[in-house]
């Protein structure tokens, strides 16, 4: 029987490549994305073993805090420290580093860079001798408050000459240097396409640290004459009292890798997500190849049974074929999931995330992964159908057709009712839980509930959707819609995979939807004000923090608040969330917050605001003390002195900006609000804004309220569109399922069409009637499609009300473009099919022998 399975592979080569591509798209995705990862660490690996290659010891504060989500914040440290490490044994060199916020103004007065959607953009020490990490390609490194240098990537983007005269907006302000250097970045032209402005030492700490004698670092070089670890232990000691630590040069290599490695596995896990979603698709089509496969080959087995073959060496023998078809596939998806590597390095590059060119990176891992995955995948997906073709009695033999049984199955339909009841408690439970958690299992469950359902309600559906094609298209409708009726297994099976990419889709489309609509809520509702001065950094970086001010002293205004974050501990979490941090004095003539109980405009420094919903949460009350630790180490007891019932934009603590300078950090707005003075037009008041923005913060984006408002709105877009581009990858499968099934039928059904033919239908007839039929079938996914992701796009937005998702919008133009998409892709499927259908041989046909 192997060599029987064997022989039956390679007797029908067609039907193994078909069957493959299946696999093929379902696992070169898995597999590009894990060469794609490997390939980033190890980049970025290498590429920080060789910066860090000549540093030694990294001496840093041990006032830190670790935030939710980014970097760890350090405390600064003094430059004066340099002195007492040069004079210790072991050490030829120390110098003080700096690297933070600081952005590039090109000649057109827009940035650099991609601000908060993009890499970062920094200020920092450019460093000397064996301790710099730059490498000089044009002119000098920079000496003296009035001069900079730049990596290579942004002097190429700014079209900047050595010589030119830049703008660059830190924590200190916005001031203009001379260029009088580029240089790379080790050997590229910036790491991960960020940009680069680089001072000397007292210039990078005043100016993008914000006050003198204030380092991220000290970069120390060993003379030879102990390891690093003494030479760590010596500097530490000589520093007891400080409040510093001493790293070994490998211990910051091994550090700044694991937090590159942190920062990149949201974009890997991301990726791996919607490669099982590609490969679950592509099980449904899978099984539905197999399945057609025993059909056709019905008389084929009842033959082996009749010569002696029992059911387990049948069903084995199927198994092979999927066996050899899995390992061929998944093979061919590690070749094209290389390509797909390539292809994602080459896309992050367009947006600006340049990597490393290197060779990728292939570990035996991701080979043994792809290689098991495709192949347990298909065999899986085979075992139904290889059960299936066991049981095949020897007298049909004598059948010269292929038939699959379409009578009711009170199992189908108890099993269906059962898991797809699983699946749908499982949704309502996080509807009405609020919680999203178990909603990935039960959408699992719903799928494959609806899957072992869909032949049940295939036939009177395919009914349905054929009745106004038969009117328009006459007999050739008639005959597309009783094909579909015939075996509603098969039409099941095939819509299963658009099932799925079409429910992804729409409940994608449905949040998205939602998502806007709740946005345009609370910004309607909260924000008071009719100007807004914004930019695209948040968190790292910003609107220099006198913008505010300067703005309130136009005429044209009649009041100005910024508003920014800053990452602090509350409480006892062990990781630091960012909290707002207002002027109380103007932020309520900007924004709504419906304060409940006591001021903010009256919140002194050394007091907080803080929402309903928390306070609730831990049992605060006016007076009540919130603890907040600080970067720089401080722990603070700040009495409640406002609540405040709107968190969706002011968070769900507060506090003064004053606050945050006086404990010397690093603050900046993310946004400056003001609204028109008396007398004044918005445009009056903009136009005025905009004059002083240009000169003070030539990086902010000047908007009217509802121009704002529309921004915000849009800002899911990017994110929308790398989801719907990922997905599109799950419908590309279905499609390729849909086309291999027509390919299969035609060629099971060529008797008939020859038959047809033979009685006068036309070629056009009959490429007619496959495309109608691909169409009802595509249809009939997409419909189910549809309303299982309206279903579920409702249960994800009402599981996330407590995250401010408030608003439940149905995408009525979206629904419909959908389904229009599903009419063309059905008309598309069926080119090939349609085209094989209509040039059949009529006499090879219809023979009989």
């Amino acid at each position: 029987m192997f060599r029987i399975a064997l022989k039956g592979i390679l007797a029908r080569k067609v039907r193994l490549l078909l069957t493959s591509l299946a696999v093929v798209a379902g696992t070169a995705f898995l597999a590009g994305t894990f060469i794609f990862s490997d390939t980033l660490r190890k980049t970025f690996d290498d590429l920080f073993a060789d910066v860090y290659e000549d540093v030694d010891a990294y001496v840093q504060s041990t006032n830190s805090i670790e935030v939710q989500f980014g970097p760890e914040e350090i405390e600064k440290i003094p430059g004066t420290l340099v002195a007492t490490i040069e004079g210790l044994p072991g050490v030829e060199d120390a110098q003080p580093f700096v690297q933070q916020f600081a952005l590039i103004i090109g000649a057109d007065g827009k940035p650099l860079g991609s601000g908060g959607n993009g890499p970062p953009t920094f200020g920092g020490t450019v460093n000397e001798g064996e301790l710099g990490f730059w490498n000089f390609e044009q002119g000098r490194p920079p000496a003296g408050p009035t001069e900079v240098a730049l990596d290579r990537a942004s002097a190429a983007d700014g079209e900047f000459s050595l010589g030119d005269t830049i703008k660059i907006s830190a924590v200190a302000g916005t001031r203009e240097f001379t260029l009088v250097g580029v240089a790379n970045y080790g050997e590229i032209r910036s790491p991960g396409g960020a940009t680069f402005a680089l001072f000397d030492e007292v210039t990078a700490a005043e100016f993008v640290n914000g006050k003198p004698d204030a380092y991220d670092a000290i970069l120390v070089r060993g003379d030879g004459s102990v390891n690093q670890t003494e030479l760590a232990d010596t500097v530490e000691s000589a520093l007891a009292g400080t409040e510093t630590e001493t790293l070994t040069g490998k211990e910051i290599t091994e550090k700044t890798q694991s937090e590159i490695r942190q920062a990149l596995s949201f974009f890997t896990v991301f990726l791996t997500i919607f490669a099982f979603i590609a490969l679950f698709v592509a099980t449904f089509v899978i099984y539905n190849l197999f399945s057609i496969t025993v059909a056709q080959r019905r008389r084929e087995n009842a033959l082996l049974r009749a010569v002696g073959a029992s059911r387990g060496q049948v069903t084995r023998a199927l198994l092979v074929e999927a066996l050899v078809m899995g390992v061929v596939g998944s093979i061919l998806g590690l070749i094209a999931g290389l390509g797909l590597a390539v292809g994602l390095r080459g896309l992050l590059n367009s947006f600006g995330l340049e990597v490393p060119s290197s060779g990728l990176i292939l570990k035996p891992a991701t080979i043994v992964v792809t290689l098991i995955v495709g192949t347990v995948v298909t065999v899986l997906s085979a075992i139904l159908p290889g059960i299936r073709s066991g049981r095949v009695p020897p007298v049909a033999a004598m059948r010269d057709d292929a038939v699959e049984s379409t009578a009711f199955s009170r199992g189908r339909l108890i099993t269906g009712v059962i898991v797809a009841g699983l699946g749908a408690a499982g949704v309502l439970f996080a509807l009405f839980a609020k919680e999203a958690g178990p909603l990935g299992f039960a959408t699992l469950a719903l799928f494959i509930g609806l899957f072992v359902l869909g032949p049940l309600f295939a036939r009177p559906m395919a009914r349905l959707l054929g009745r106004p094609i038969v009117a328009a298209r006459g007999v050739t409708g008639r005959i597309a819609s009783q094909n579909a009726e015939r075996n509603p297994k098969r039409t099941a099976r095939t819509a299963a995979a658009l099932v799925v990419g079409a429910a992804l889709v729409t409940g994608v489309t449905v949040m998205a939807s939602s998502v806007k609509a709740s946005i345009r809520e609370i910004f309607g509702r909260q924000f008071t004000g009719e100007i807004a001065v914004t930019t695209e950094n948040f968190g790292f970086g910003g609107l220099p923090i006198g913008l505010a001010a300067q703005l309130a002293e136009l005429p044209e205004i009649e009041t100005a608040s910024g508003i920014g974050v800053q990452p602090a501990l509350i409480g006892d979490e062990k990781k630091a969330n960012f909290i707002t941090v207002i002027d109380p004095r103007t932020v309520t003539g900007v924004f709504d917050l419906k304060v409940l109980e006591g001021s903010i405009a009256d919140l002194l420094p050394s007091e907080a605001a803080v929402s309903r919903k928390r306070a609730d949460k831990e049992g605060w009350s006016l007076g009540s003390p919130v603890r907040l630790t600080l970067r720089s180490g401080d722990v603070l007891e700040l009495p409640v002195a406002a609540i405040y019932a709107q968190e969706e934009l002011a968070g769900p603590i507060s506090v003064s900006k004053q606050l945050f300078l006086d404990a010397g950090g690093s603050v900046f707005d993310f946004g400056v609000f003001a609204t028109p003075a008396e007398g004044f037009t918005e445009a009056q008041a903009i136009a005025a804004a905009k004059a002083v923005t240009l000169e003070v913060a030539p990086e902010g984006k000047v908007q009217g309220r509802e121009e704002y408002i529309d921004e915000q709105v849009k800002q899911i877009d990017p994110i929308l569109g790398l989801m719907y581009g990922l997905l599109m990858l799950s419908v590309i499968i279905a499609i390729i399922g849909i086309v291999i099934t027509l390919l299969l039928s035609v060629h099971e059904r060529r008797r008939e069409l020859g038959l047809v033919r033979a009685i006068g239908m036309s070629r056009a007839q009959t490429r007619s009637s496959v495309r109608w039929e691909s169409v009802i079938v595509t249809l009939f996914g997409a419909i189910e499609g549809v309303l299982v992701g309206v279903f579920l796009g409702f249960a994800v937005v009402k599981s996330l009300e407590s995250q401010g998702l408030q608003v439940f919008k149905l995408p009525v133009v979206g629904i419909v473009s959908i389904l229009v998409l599903a009419t063309l892709i059905g008309v598309a499927a069926a080119w090939l099919p349609a085209r094989r259908a209509s040039r059949l041989n009529i006499l090879d046909a219809i023979a009989t022998s």
